[in-house]
């Protein structure tokens, strides 16, 4: 069965920016590289409300303010990857860079509660932020109002002195003047960074984004759930805790997610995306029927998207409409510029109703492309196979290796067909001959099934279709045999025969035989 596409954007906000630009010092603390990893299609989407601009170390009171420098789309946390790392330093700077959105949002998570007087909880978050990372000034910040508006000045006073730690003049400073000058210069600093207003929904939505690109799909739900109980219209909790449940495979949450989101009337440009994952729900409760109305409406909505039909074209395959799954496969192609989907959902069907030349020509294409995968290859050898062109088939195999060396599945395919290629010229030297068969039980039958030969069908897919001997799984084909290996009338009737010619009907205690020499 084909692969049921979701679409890569399913979360329509991306991690909040509350006090974003600070720099910080991350000390990477219980981290298995192998866990944090960044989901196949992050989410991503618009500006959250409540973001804020802050200089990497605040001035203390009474020095010059330097002006902010916001991080920006495009810098250096949006370059490419250093391919000249190992994987080892790749793999550490995705858990660096992964602890770095988990800190900015616990930070911003623990402002936002501090917005709303719920100190307790915006503790909690901003002691997290300072453990993932204990440099981080903004935290801090954040952590010495808490304090103050606790009525713990002395806490407040060590929180606010750890925004300029090391910058012995500014620690000094503050060590001079009144608290209430402090709690001032503390004060301005943080609302400096205020950008909007703080949403509590808008901030677990994003915490749970951060937790779902690195793969902690159940601190993902959680808050996504605490974004929902804080605001129950919440658009983009729903639509990315639906995605959550889809990876998980939980479909009945996953549905039920997506259905709740319809009734809120989210925006019109989000419709066709939430179709397309409310009908990937459906498909993975079995419900075919309904994921077809979603994705039509999906494709209704979006006539260009390439995903809906997709998904269409799977439905269709599992309800065995091969017309429907054509159609709406080459809609996609249609519509989906150079992406190689859609040519290899069409080169898969293809091959598998015999349409040998259709298939090359989509793998073709494929190539064309700059497509370099080993299974690509692999497929391409099977066509050739199939087709009994096995030096191109060998090609094809050897290429999948150079790609995969240890691969002992492509080994055997290389290695059987060799073998074929092998026994083939030993054949050929003995003077055996080769032929394909169709059997059936009746002189109507065969007469019905030579009719359709004469017009033209594909003897080996009729063979498959009509044959009631066990050799119809190969297309009729018998191999190679010499004299005597064969019953009498049928051994006569067959080498008889030049190579592509058919036979007579030729009757034998096993029924009524059509012949087709092949070499």
């Amino acid at each position: 069965m084909s692969k049921v596409n979701q679409t890569g954007e399913t979360a329509w906000v991306r991690p909040g920016t509350w006090l974003a630009s600070c720099i910080l010092c991350l000390s990477l603390i219980g981290t298995d590289p192998a866990r944090a990893q960044t989901t196949a299609d992050p989410p991503t989407g618009t500006e959250t409300p409540g973001a804020a601009e802050v200089p990497a170390t605040p001035p203390a009171p009474g020095a010059p303010s330097t002006p902010a420098t916001p991080t920006t789309p495009g810098g250096p946390q949006d370059a490419p990857p250093d391919t000249s790392l190992t994987l080892e330093q790749r793999q550490q700077a995705a858990v660096q860079q992964f602890l770095t959105t988990v800190a900015l949002t616990k930070n911003n998570l623990g402002a936002v509660y501090f917005e709303q007087g719920q100190y307790d909880s915006a503790q909690v978050h901003l002691e997290h932020a300072l453990e993932i990372a204990p440099g981080f000034a903004a935290a801090y910040l954040t952590m010495g109002l808490v304090h103050h508006a606790r009525g713990d000045s002395a806490a407040a006073l060590d929180a606010f002195m750890n925004t300029v730690e090391g910058d012995t003049l500014s620690v000094a400073r503050m060590s001079t003047v009144p608290p209430d000058t402090v709690y001032a210069w503390a004060r301005s600093q943080y609302d400096r960074m205020m950008v909007g207003i703080p949403n509590l929904a808008a901030a677990h939505t994003d915490m749970a984004i951060a937790y779902n690109q690195g793969g902690y799909l159940n601190e993902a739900i959680h808050h996504y759930r605490q974004a929902i109980e804080n605001d129950s219209s919440y658009v983009d909790a729903y639509t990315n805790l639906g995605k959550v449940y889809s990876d998980t495979e939980e479909y009945e949450q996953s549905a039920e997610a997506y259905e709740k989101v319809l009734t809120l009337s989210p925006p019109e440009d989000q419709l066709p995306r939430i179709h397309l994952n409310l009908g990937v729900a459906y498909m993975g409760l079995e419900r075919i029927d309904d994921a077809i109305t979603e994705w039509k409406q999906a494709a209704a909505l979006a006539p260009d998207y390439m995903d809906a039909y997709m998904n269409l074209g799977t439905a269709y395959q599992n309800k065995d409409m091969p017309d429907s799954t054509r159609a709406v496969w080459e809609r996609a192609l249609e519509v989906g510029g150079q992406s190689v989907v859609p040519r290899v959902a069409l080169a898969r069907l293809s091959f598998a109703e015999g349409r040998l030349d259709d298939a090359l020509g989509y793998y073709g294409e494929i190539l064309d492309l700059g497509a370099r995968d080993p299974r690509i290859s692999a497929e391409i050898a099977l066509v050739y196979e199939r087709r009994e062109d096995f030096d191109q088939a060998i090609t094809n195999y050897e290429q999948a290796l150079e790609l995969v060396p240890e691969n002992a599945q492509l080994k055997a395919a290389l290695n059987r067909v060799r073998r074929i290629v092998e026994e083939r010229a030993k054949a050929i030297e003995s003077n055996k001959i080769r032929v394909r068969q169709i059997v059936v039980a009746t002189q109507e039958a065969a007469d019905a099934v030579m009719e359709r030969l004469t017009a033209g069908a594909d003897f080996a897919e009729l063979a498959r279709e009509t044959s009631i001997d066990s050799s119809r799984d190969s297309g009729g084909d018998l191999g190679f045999f010499g004299p005597g290996e064969m019953i009498p009338e049928f051994e006569q009737a067959a080498m008889d025969l030049e190579v592509g010619e058919l036979s007579e009907v030729v009757q034998t205690p096993m029924g009524f035989h059509i012949i087709k020499r092949i070499e």
